[in-house]
C-alpha cells in the first residue's frame, strides 16, 4: 500500500503562525495570560523554585520510568488548565485526556496502531459495531480511532533517533484518522521529546509542524492549544456534521447528506465502500466512494431504492465540479456534432443524479475554513514525505529544507450521486470483459478529444465497467485544450500510468536535428495533449496482464515479476516504454492478447513521432492526423484481443506485486 505521495510535505512553520491558522479561533473571554499566572501562583501545579509544572517531579530526560508514565502528568496539566479556563467559560468542555490505553484504540481496520496518549471527544462520535451504541469500552481509555482530536508521542530524551521514530509514529496516526474515518476532515498531535513539544495539524490541503518550544519554559502555547481546541466546536476539530456513523447489521455505516445546488438535501445510507484508494494520502482530494441508497425524510429507507454511487472527494478549488464538466463536455458535442452523437457519447460516461457542495456552518465546506491562510511564510522550510509501497512508515531527512511551494493550494469538498453502480477494470477477473471495457474507455475519450476536451488523469480506477458496457469516470482533472485557464501540474496519484512525457514534462520524441534547431530558437512549452491520455489508455491492459495470474494459488514466474518492475517501477519508465517487451513471460492463455497490445505500444510510439517530427516554436505537436490514425489501430487491437481472451480468467497472484 502506498501511504504517500512524491508531492507530499509537511510544512515546517512558527509555533506562533501554526497557533494563528491551524487551530479554532480561542473562545471569549478565556485570557491565557491570567490563565498562565494563576496556574503558576498555585503551588499545587508549578513549582516557583524550578519553573516546571509540579505535576513533573523529576526531569525527562535520563529517568528511568517509560514515556507512558514519565508524560502521564499531562493529564493533571490538561485538566488544570481546563479547570481554569471553565471559570471564564460557559461552553461545554468538549474534550477529555487519556493516556496510553492497555488496549489499541478501537476500529475497523487491522493494524495495531496506537499513540501513547489523546484528547477524546466527551460526546463520542463512535458506534458499537455490536449494538448500534456509542462504545463503552471495558478500559475506558482505549475509546476509538472516531473520537480521537490529538494524537501524542512522547519521547523522554531529544535523540535524533528517538526524535525520528516520535515523529513518525504521530505521522502515522493523523494518517491512520484521516484514511480510516469517512467523518475527517482535519486532525491534530502533539510530539514531546523531553520538554521540546511539537504541534501538529493535517487536513486535504497541508500537513503542518510547528517549530519545538520548552513546555515548561513556554508554558502560555501548551494552555492556548488545550483552551482552543477544548472549547471549539465539533466542525471545528475536524469532523464534518454531514455525515454520521450509524451501526447497520453489525457494521459502520454512513448516513452522509447531499446539498444539491438547487437547495435540497438528501440523505443516502451507504451499504459499502467501494473506493478508497485517494484517501490514503494525507494531502490530495481524498476521494471516497460508496454503494448507497436514499433515505426518505423520516429517517427511513426509501423502499425499493435503487443502489448507486455517492462520491465524496475535495477537489482543488480552482477545478470546477465534475458534473458541470461532464455537462459542458455535452454542450460541445452536441453544438459540434448534434444531439445525436452527445446521446451516443453519454452511454460512455457516468448518470449525475444529484451533484452539490458539501455545506458546514451555513458555507461551503473547504479546507481554508479548516486552515485560515493560502500563503506559507517567508522562513519555512519542509519535510519531504517519500512514498512507500509496503505500508512502512516513511523517513524523514534530519534536517527540513527550504519549502517547495509558497502557497498552499485549498480544495473544495463536494459530493456527486451517480445512478450507475460499477466495477473498476482491476477487479473484473475475465479478460475478454477487460479489453471490452477498455474499448468504451477508448470512444469515451474519443468523444472527449474531437471536442478538444482531455482527460488527463486516465487509470485502473476510473475505466469502470456498468454491465456490458465501459463508462469513463473522473473528470475533475478534465481540461478543454482551448481555454486559456492554467491549472496547476497534476500529482501522480497513480503512477503507474502517467504518460512518460506528462511525468518528465516535456516532449520526448522530437529527433535529434530538430532539437538542435529548436535550441537555437525557441523550444516550445510543454502541454498535456490526448495522446497522453491514449498512452495511460494503453498501460491499463498492460498492467491487467502483468499484474495477473491465469490460474488460481498459483505465482508469476520470476522473468514476470521482473518485466513488472521494469514496466511500472513507479517512477520514469521510458526506456520500457520505447523499447518492447517479452509477452512469453506471461501465462500462455495470455499471449495472444499480450501480443495486440504490444502493438498498441508500437502504434503510440509511432504517433509520438509523427506529430512531433517537425515541431515549431511556441506550437504544440501535431498531433490530429496521428491520432487519428492510432484511433483506428488501438480499435483494431483491442477488438482482435477480445476474441482471443474469450473464456481466460485473471487471478491475483499469490504473492502480491507492488511497484
Amino acid at each position: 500500500m502506498t501511504l504517500y505521495l512524491d508531492s507530499e510535505d509537511i510544512s515546517f512553520v512558527s509555533v506562533e503562525y501554526f497557533k494563528s491558522v491551524a487551530l479554532p479561533p480561542l473562545r471569549e473571554p478565556i485570557d491565557i495570560s491570567k490563565i498562565k499566572d494563576s496556574l503558576q501562583r498555585d503551588p499545587a501545579i508549578w513549582k516557583r523554585g524550578t519553573g516546571r509544572w509540579f505535576a513533573f517531579k523529576n526531569k525527562l530526560w535520563g529517568s528511568g520510568t517509560s514515556e507512558e508514565k514519565a508524560f502521564k502528568p499531562l493529564s493533571d496539566i490538561f485538566d488544570a488548565v481546563i479547570r481554569e479556563a471553565s471559570k471564564v467559560s460557559d461552553a461545554p468542555v468538549k474534550l477529555r485526556f487519556a493516556s496510553r490505553p492497555v488496549v489499541s484504540p478501537a476500529t475497523e481496520r487491522t493494524d495495531a496502531t496506537y499513540s501513547d496518549a489523546y484528547l477524546l471527544l466527551v460526546d463520542k462520535k463512535s458506534v458499537d459495531t455490536q449494538g448500534g451504541k456509542k462504545i463503552q469500552a471495558k478500559h475506558s481509555d482505549s475509546g476509538s480511532w472516531d473520537d480521537i482530536v490529538v494524537s501524542f508521542e512522547f519521547k523522554k530524551s531529544e535523540g535524533d533517533a528517538e526524535g525520528e521514530d516520535c515523529e513518525k509514529r504521530v505521522i502515522q496516526s493523523l494518517h491512520h484518522i484521516m484514511y480510516s474515518d469517512p467523518c475527517r476532515r482535519a486532525t491534530f498531535g502533539i510530539t514531546t521529546e523531553d520538554a521540546q513539544m511539537k504541534f501538529w495539524f493535517t487536513c486535504r490541503a497541508a500537513t503542518l509542524v510547528s517549530k519545538p518550544f520548552d513546555f515548561f519554559m513556554e508554558p502560555e502555547h501548551l494552555i492556548y492549544f488545550c483552551c482552543c481546541l477544548a472549547f471549539a466546536n465539533v466542525h471545528e476539530l475536524g469532523w464534518d456534521p454531514t455525515i454520521r456513523s450509524v451501526c447497520v447489521g453489525g457494521e459502520t455505516q454512513y448516513d452522509i447528506t447531499v446539498c444539491t445546488d438547487e437547495g435540497k438535501n438528501l440523505v443516502y445510507q451507504t451499504t459499502k465502500v467501494i473506493s478508497a484508494f485517494s484517501a490514503k494520502a494525507l494531502r490530495g482530494n481524498g476521494t471516497r466512494v460508496f454503494e448507497a441508497r436514499l433515505k426518505s425524510q423520516d429517517g427511513k429507507l426509501v423502499k425499493d431504492a435503487e443502489l448507486v454511487v455517492l462520491k465524496d472527494t475535495w477537489r482543488d478549488c480552482d477545478l470546477d465540479r465534475e458534473d458541470k464538466i461532464l455537462e459542458q463536455i455535452f454542450a460541445d458535442l452536441r453544438a459540434k456534432q448534434g444531439i445525436n452523437q452527445e446521446a451516443e457519447a453519454r452511454k460512455y460516461f457516468l448518470t449525475v443524479l444529484a451533484a452539490g457542495n458539501v455545506m458546514v456552518d451555513g458555507k461551503i465546506d473547504g479546507t481554508d475554513s479548516l486552515l485560515c491562510m493560502t500563503d506559507l511564510p517567508a522562513d519555512c522550510t519542509s519535510y519531504p514525505l517519500k512514498p512507500t509501497r509496503t505500508g512502512d512508515l516513511p523517513s524523514l531527512p534530519p534536517l527540513p529544507s527550504p519549502a517547495k511551494r509558497s502557497t498552499v493550494l485549498h480544495r473544495t469538498h463536494s459530493r456527486l450521486v451517480f445512478k450507475e453502480v460499477c466495477q473498476p477494470i482491476y477487479e473484473v477477473r475475465s479478460l475478454d470483459l477487460v479489453f471490452e471495457t477498455l474499448q468504451d474507455a477508448r470512444k469515451a475519450l474519443q468523444f472527449m478529444h474531437c471536442v478538444n476536451w482531455v482527460h488527463r488523469d486516465v487509470n485502473v480506477a476510473n475505466v469502470l465497467c456498468a454491465g456490458s458496457t465501459g463508462k469513463l469516470a473522473d473528470l475533475e482533472y478534465a481540461k478543454c485544450m482551448d481555454s486559456t485557464t492554467t491549472h496547476r501540474q497534476l500529482q501522480m496519484e497513480t503512477p503507474d500510468f502517467v504518460a512518460c512525457e506528462v511525468e518528465a514534462q516535456k516532449y520526448l520524441f522530437i529527433p535529434p536535428t530538430r532539437w538542435s534547431w529548436l535550441h537555437e530558437h525557441s523550444m516550445p512549452s510543454f502541454r498535456f495533449n490526448p495522446l497522453h491520455d491514449m498512452e495511460s489508455l494503453v498501460w491499463i491492459p498492460t498492467w491487467t496482464l502483468f499484474y495477473h495470474v491465469g490460474q488460481e494459488h498459483s505465482s508469476p514466474s520470476v522473468d514476470q515479476i521482473r518485466w513488472f518492475h521494469i514496466l511500472f517501477p513507479g517512477y520514469s519508465r521510458l526506456g520500457a516504454f520505447v523499447g518492447s517487451f517479452d509477452p512469453w513471460v506471461l501465462p500462455p492463455s495470455f499471449h495472444r492478447a499480450a501480443y495486440e497490445v504490444y502493438d498498441m505500444h508500437q502504434a503510440l510510439l509511432i504517433a509520438y513521432t509523427e506529430s512531433e517530427k517537425e515541431m515549431l516554436p511556441a506550437q504544440e505537436p501535431a498531433y490530429t492526423e496521428p491520432l487519428a490514425q492510432l484511433n483506428s489501430i488501438l480499435s483494431e487491437c483491442i477488438a482482435s484481443a477480445v476474441e482471443y481472451s474469450r473464456g481466460v480468467c485473471l487471478f491475483s497472484p499469490r504473492a502480491v506485486l507492488t511497484s
